[in-house]
């Protein structure tokens, strides 16, 4: 039974883009009706044509011309390479590997691009938590390791107090806040005058001088403490790190392999802007922390009231409070938290003030 099957033809005489016209397969040859041409499947070649390499192009020899079809569309090329006797096409069967074997390998690009834009709008959906992730890949010995670069980092730049009355307060509330944690912290003061405490990956927590002056008590000092602690321990300076550096800085410290990283790292950390969510986690986590401790919570509200009080208007805020937006909130925010977790037995801590401030160089002669 014959078959006819549209194509494009292209030959002698015939136009560039090829002439639409059909072709019949008889028993033994393929026939033209508009021409009334035949050619015997023994005469007949099979190449691969189009850019997606899977188009089949027959080719022949007619009085020294050649001479070429292809089918109008794939639904009649499969129709043509059914009807035609594979043993008789020369190359039909080569033809049907190599398309095969390119059509795989597009298949593959495609289910790999596929997978990447997937992978990639997954990463984008679940960043955070790919990130937290990476950090919790990387050690707490690499961790300490870029702590104490970024420290040895601080002490060339700035002047930091490590011993006296002033470092034995910050560090006598900080050890009561950091017991039994699985870092080992240590308290250093600057002489700066800005209002800051700032943490370091690996327990290494900065309190300027300005905070402690302007903190009337030690319970607000507590409620600063508790919330850089918290930025130690959800390990947000570390995700802050691999965020900025890229990926490729997370792998590595992965790996433990921080001294890779040190020099990219170490002047972000005393400079960090946290997201406002990883505040609200450190200002929420800070008060549980209080509580836990057994220390009244009403210092951090206080401490974060007097800031928002005295610089209320003014275009430039104390540093410590610079990258910590809508105070107002998060003020709300923990005053729920206090009158929903009651703490009977939290205490109100004590202080020598004026011999911090003589510490700190800084005695005030009408100091009571």
């Amino acid at each position: 039974m014959s078959v006819e099957i549209p194509i494009l033809l292209f030959g002698p005489d015939l136009p560039v883009a090829g002439h639409p016209t059909v072709c019949v397969l008889e028993q033994d040859h393929l026939y033209l009706p508009t021409y009334k041409h035949a050619v015997r499947f023994t005469e007949l070649e099979a190449r691969i044509g189009s850019f997606d390499h899977n188009q089949l192009q027959l080719c022949w020899q007619f009085q020294d011309q050649s001479w070429l079809l292809i089918p109008s569309s794939l639904e009649t090329q499969k129709t043509l390479i059914n009807a035609l006797p594979k043993q008789s096409v020369n190359g039909l069967h080569k033809w049907q590997r190599a398309t095969l074997g390119q059509s795989l390998v597009w298949k593959t690009a495609i289910y790999s691009a596929c997978t990447l834009a997937l992978a990639a709008i997954l990463l984008v959906w679940q960043y955070d938590t790919a990130i937290t992730w990476v950090a919790g890949q990387v050690s707490l010995a690499t961790e300490n390791k870029i702590g104490q670069s970024v420290l040895t980092s601080l002490k060339s730049q700035s002047t930091l107090i490590d011993k006296g009355i002033a470092v034995d307060a910050v560090k006598k509330i900080g050890d009561r806040l950091t017991k039994n944690s699985a870092y080992k912290y240590q308290w250093h003061l600057s002489n700066d005058p800005a209002i800051n405490a700032f943490a370091l990956p690996g327990g290494i927590v900065i309190v300027n001088k300005g905070l402690l002056e302007k903190a009337d008590s030690p319970n607000e000092v507590a409620g600063v403490l508790a919330h850089e602690i918290q930025h130690v321990e959800q390990r947000h300076a570390l995700k802050n790190m691999i965020i900025s550096s890229g990926i490729a800085a997370g792998v590595l410290l992965v790996l433990g392999d921080a001294n890779a990283v040190m020099m990219i790292l170490a002047h972000q950390v005393s400079a960090q802007y946290f997201s406002r969510q990883a505040e609200s986690d450190a200002d929420m986590k800070g008060i549980a922390l209080l509580q836990k401790s057994k220390i009244d919570t009403q210092g951090m509200v206080t401490f974060f009231k007097k800031m928002q009080e005295a610089f209320k208007g003014k275009a430039n805020g104390p540093e410590w409070m610079s990258s910590h937006p809508d105070t107002a909130n998060r003020i709300q925010a923990i005053e729920n938290y206090i009158k929903g977790h009651l703490c009977a037995d939290c205490e109100k801590l004590k202080w020598d003030k004026k011999a911090i401030l003589a510490s700190l160089g800084k005695e005030k002669t009408n100091a009571k």
